[in-house]
């Protein structure tokens, strides 16, 4: 079984979040949702603090740990530009709640041409490692850990950046401590800039958790029609 990290002791162990208002010990920040993925919920803040960037709040069930993953990318590297600052908020008496800074995205072209380059090679990486599309590498036995590295090794030998490299390895080794089933897409829409260099926002997902989630909500629908 992966083994996964202990979640870290926080000063906010006590959040609520009602009504898209999120109230800590310290402050209550008005929220507007700016997103919403298959285990997540994304949130800015509506009045940002004079001088200080615009956070980023995302939630997460407690069981999730997609962004734990990535925090932890970044406390093993934090000077890498490529890599979200993630950091952990706290908890609700369900949630688990992340900060990072509001990047700029989708990722687009005119954003970063160096990392449209780089992204379209590690699409193209990806794509190859993963073929065929519907469940080849289940087929083949090779699991999301065996295909990350199949993607690294066509990045490194496709001319991407040392910088971005190095973020690839992170997050590969990280994420095979929680799952041998996180595994790469690169689109976009998960991909970002800060001060017009490529961020991989959001790269991993657990394609077990998320078969898990199919199925479940498929029996739900099945149940309601018999």
């Amino acid at each position: 079984m992966a083994h996964r990290y202990p979640r870290r002791p926080n000063p906010h162990d006590e959040l609520r979040l009602v009504r898209g208002t999120l109230y800590t010990p310290d402050e209550v920040i008005p929220l507007r949702q700016i997103g919403k993925g298959a285990f997540s919920v994304a949130y800015t803040e509506k009045t940002p603090t004079p001088g200080r960037r615009s956070r980023v709040f995302v939630v997460s069930g407690d069981n999730i740990y997609d962004k734990e993953l990535l925090a932890m990318a970044h406390d093993d590297a934090p000077k890498n530009p490529h890599l979200p600052r993630v950091e952990r908020f706290g908890h609700t008496h369900d949630k688990a709640v992340f900060v990072m800074p509001l990047y700029k995205s989708p990722l687009r072209k005119d954003d970063d041409p160096v990392g449209w380059r780089d992204y379209l090679a590690l699409k193209k990486c990806r794509d190859a490692a993963y073929a065929p599309a519907y469940g080849g590498p289940y087929k083949k036995g090779r699991s999301g850990y065996e295909i990350n590295e199949a993607v690294y090794e066509c990045a490194e030998a496709s001319g991407v950046r040392p910088s971005l490299l190095e973020a690839l390895r992170v997050l590969i080794d990280t994420a095979s401590n929680y799952s041998a089933e996180y595994v790469f897409e690169f689109s976009p829409r998960n991909l970002a800039t800060d001060e017009g260099r490529l961020v991989l926002l959001d790269v991993l997902y657990d394609r077990e958790a998320l078969m898990r989630q199919r199925e479940a909500a498929w029996k739900r629908r099945v149940g309601n029609v018999w």
